[in-house]
């Protein structure tokens, strides 16, 4: 298992870079219709072509639509959405294959329910399907051909709830954790679930109550959520006794005592 949770961690530690690249980009200063300030969610969750018009700041000329009569001030965001929705196509399989491997490193431990992580990655599968899918249909309201009769929400709304489903059945081994498992890692993992619960409940409030606000609340803790699981996952692979632990076998190496024992006692 070390090698499997090895192979996670490294995994991760590049989805974090590509969510940094494919989230990159100038926005113009814009408040969607349904109250949301984040563009690329406010565009996912677009429903008509009037929150797409509202997220862009220009004209969408589908078959029908009389051009504007002034041209719109703001011509950033939907250039900037195009290119994010490309980039996106790459931190897709990332994410999926960091979070299926961290429901395998759950799956070998047995501690926390092999049904429930199986309902994981396939939960986790179908988002990563639905994100493709949400990609697609904004690719082509902002193209050249835009068809309205289309809208991103739908698998937008199926991407975010799989994926608090996912993480919520993937976490429950990290927080239980194995007997060898201590410190540093054994925390994340708890952690992880706490914020997975939390990150939930907004998912679960913004289908009662229909508030994207919500949804975009969730965002931070989601993101919080996957990143205390990759902290646990390393622990699994690089430090299951504790970080103080693992400094101190470091510190007894060859070629790390020279710094551990500087500077010298007199």
């Amino acid at each position: 298992m070390p090698r499997l949770s090895r192979v996670a961690s490294v995994v991760g530690l590049v989805t974090f870079a590509a969510a940094v690249v494919a989230g990159s980009g100038q926005f113009c200063d814009r408040r969607s219709s349904r109250g949301l300030t984040r563009p690329g969610l406010a565009m996912q969750l677009a429903a008509s072509r009037e929150d797409v018009e509202q997220v862009i700041g220009m004209k969408v000329w589908c078959p029908g639509v009389a051009p504007p009569g002034v041209w719109p001030e703001c011509l950033a965001n939907a250039e900037t959405l195009r290119a994010q929705q490309w980039r996106d196509f790459v931190f897709i399989p990332l994410y999926v294959a960091f979070l299926v491997l961290v429901a395998l490193v759950g799956w070998r431990t047995g501690r926390g329910g092999r049904l429930l992580v199986a309902l994981g990655i396939v939960a986790v599968v179908v988002a990563g399907l639905a994100d493709v899918r949400e990609n697609l249909v904004i690719l082509t309201i902002l193209g050249p051909y835009p068809v309205c009769d289309v809208m991103p929400r739908p698998w937008a709304l199926l991407k975010w709830r799989l994926l608090t489903l996912a993480l919520l059945a993937i976490v429950v081994p990290l927080a239980r954790g194995e007997p060898e498992i201590r410190g540093l890692a054994r925390w994340a993992g708890r952690a992880s679930a706490v914020l997975a619960v939390t990150t939930a409940y907004f998912s679960g409030a913004q289908l009662l109550w229909s508030d994207d606000t919500y949804l975009e609340s969730a965002l931070p803790t989601l993101a919080a959520t996957v990143v205390t699981t990759w902290i646990a996952v390393c622990g699994h692979a690089w430090f299951p006794g504790g970080l103080l632990a693992a400094l101190e076998v470091l510190a007894r190496r060859p070629g790390f005592r020279r710094i551990a024992e500087w500077p010298p006692t007199q």
